[in-house]
């Protein structure tokens, strides 16, 4: 990042002052198309911007699309590093962004959300304080209403005001919000915008792109920041704003809306005007900065101006990374985790019930195959389906589910609400008990129905190779999920597992494998899970099986596991499994990394 962080030695990074000047953006793209080329193409977001956002003021960000507004805010978020230029004074402190499109958990309530929230972002508030918190929050916003109701069914509007009054509570320093009233009806955009009014004026900073606020809207804002093409056009209170636009000869008709005004001044072609009105924003900017350094040396003056005092709080003790303990993260997140999961028709109700079903039906479909001799061939087609069923049933759901969940997971931890560790931590816990009780249900129903072996031995490592495979799958799926989206996603998850099924000993045995591609026999779970299941029905020096046709095959067990040349130890084949577990969810939390590596580009 080339963004030079304005510290010095006067530690405005400290204080509640952002100025920004001489900010630039580039983006620059290389495909196949243009491969050859000498330069990769660029296209330049923001070219020289410069502004100041101050506190115990509401200051609202304006500009015609493409101009540049919500890559500002990323970047005075911190959100955007790569191909940045310029100098950014009041980095490093709590700022938090809400971003334009609210997503968030819809098997849960907005009361229970913002419960949530508050025990993250308040911890030393006790539980009374918290839930006054709340409440007064909701009437001002406007959803206290709509507490007790799920947000996947909430409208829009409402669901972006739940975001919101989340990020209040963590009563943030610096608080940037992307079109906070977009899809809000006038009503409910001045409620929303009253409400940060009140956190501005008590003392912090708050900055929000809007989009054509009526006349009512804009004139409840005290600052104007006004983009186009990259570069800053106004930037100052809004009562300056006649006078700087008189200079560059720009009159605002009577009874018009101001910010309409602005927004045809920025899709103007009067570039000679628009140059003037840009150095006038420049000179503010640079002012704003002067004003800063000064006012800091002088801080232990008596005569300080009412604007310094408001400007200059520089020696704010630095907050930490995450409010919250560790222990009261994963205690958060468990809780939310439970109640989503039970709630979740698609990955626990309705999947559970699948479990049964399927059971019976094999059970009716492949009854008494397990216990005869001559029947030993279709029983392993039966206990094949079994991984099948199993694997598939766990690992398709997750991808309808998890990728809005690992957005909202992305986007609460560059908030600071938890660290991703903890979230995965507390998935695992959550995820374990309904993966074991699915892997229940369907396994000895199954198990017993289809007459095999019912040995507590054997059933007992049934189900722990049936449990193994049923978290493996479900993890793969929330890999995927969370790497690839729901819709390619889909492709996925079939696409990965031809290879594991193809190696798994079913079709082909190994010693049939051309040597070149016995390495992918190697890595199939498929493979060990397979071979897990028929140790487990066939091994353990398993008496002769009866046979009810003239001629059997495969009277002794052990002569079938020779056939299908299984002479591993079962002990490996159990290993192999848990660590692709391991591998996966290091993966899940190396993907969810990533995300929140390239969301901070």
């Amino acid at each position: 990042m080339d963004l030079e962080v304005g510290k010095d030695d006067l530690s405005v990074e400290e204080g509640k002052l952002v100025v920004f000047t001489g900010v630039e953006c580039e983006i620059s793209s290389r495909t196949i198309f243009n491969k050859k080329s000498a330069k990769p193409t660029s296209h330049n977001i923001l070219s020289g911007a410069s502004g100041a956002l101050r506190p115990g003021r509401l200051t609202f960000i304006l500009g015609p699309s493409g101009a540049g507004k919500t890559t500002l805010l990323n970047i005075l978020a911190g959100r955007k590093k790569t191909g940045v230029t310029g100098c950014l004074h009041g980095a490093g402190r709590n700022i938090v962004l809400v971003p334009q499109h609210a997503t968030l958990i819809e098997n849960l309530t907005a009361g229970e959300i913002l419960h949530f929230a508050a025990s993250l972002n308040i911890p030393n508030a006790s539980r009374r304080e918290r839930h006054n918190a709340i409440e007064s929050i909701t009437r001002q916003i406007g959803i206290y209403d709509v507490i007790n109701t799920r947000t996947g069914r909430l409208s829009g509007g409402e669901r972006k005001r739940v975001t919101i009054a989340c990020e209040l509570l963590t009563d943030p320093q610096v608080m940037l919000l992307d079109e906070p009233t977009s899809g809000l009806d006038t009503v409910s955009s001045m409620s929303v915008t009253r409400a940060l009014l009140v956190m501005a004026r008590s003392g912090r900073t708050i900055a929000c792109v809007v989009h054509q606020p009526s006349s009512q809207l804009f004139n409840s804002a005290d600052d104007v920041i006004l983009l186009a093409n990259g570069r800053t056009l106004y930037a100052g209170s809004v009562t300056d704003i006649p006078g700087t636009l008189g200079k560059a000869g720009f009159v605002c008709p009577q009874y018009y809306n101001m910010a309409d005004y602005l927004l045809e001044i920025a899709t103007s072609e009067n570039s000679a005007s628009k140059a003037l009105l840009e150095s006038e924003a420049n000179s503010y900017a640079q002012e704003m900065r002067k004003i800063a350094k000064n006012d800091l040396h002088s801080r232990n003056s008596k005569a300080l101006a009412p604007e310094s005092e408001a400007l200059l709080n520089s020696y704010s003790t630095p907050t930490l990374k995450y409010r919250a303990s560790v222990c009261r993260q994963l205690r958060a997140l468990l809780w939310r985790c439970v109640i989503g999961s039970f709630r979740d028709v698609h990955l626990t109700q309705i999947r559970l019930l699948a479990h049964l079903i399927v059971a019976l039906l094999l059970g009716a479909l492949y009854s008494g195959a397990g216990a005869d001799a001559g029947r030993i061939i279709t029983n392993t087609g039966c206990l094949f389906f079994f991984l099948l069923f199993i694997f598939f049933s766990n690992a398709m759901p997750t991808i309808h589910t998890f990728p809005s969940e690992a957005t909202v997971v992305l986007q609460e931890h560059l908030n600071r609400w938890y660290s991703l560790p903890v979230y995965c931590i507390s998935k695992m816990i959550v995820d374990i008990p309904i993966q074991l009780l699915c892997a229940t249900v369907f396994l000895f129903p199954a198990w017993t129905l289809t007459t095999q072996p019912l040995d507590v031995h054997r059933m007992g490592l049934a189900w722990l190779i049936c449990a193994l495979v049923t978290i493996l799958a479900q993890t793969f799926g929330l890999v995927v999920g969370a790497a690839c989206g729901m819709k390619l996603g889909l492709f996925v998850i079939p696409a990965a597992n031809i290879p594991m099924l193809m190696f798994s000993e079913f079709f082909i045995p190994y010693s049939e494998i051309p040597a070149y591609l016995r390495p992918f026999a190697t890595i199939s779970y498929f493979r060990y899970a397979f071979g897990a299941f028929l140790q487990t029905v066939y091994g353990f020096s398993r008496e002769t099986l009866p046979c009810h046709k003239v001629f059997c095959m495969f009277r002794k067990p052990s002569d079938y596991l020779d056939y299908m040349g299984l002479s591993r130890n079962i002990s490996s084949d159990i290993i192999a499994l848990v660590l692709w577990i391991v591998l996966l969810q290091v993966t899940l939390f190396c993907v969810l990394a990533f995300r929140v590596y390239r969301a901070c580009r």
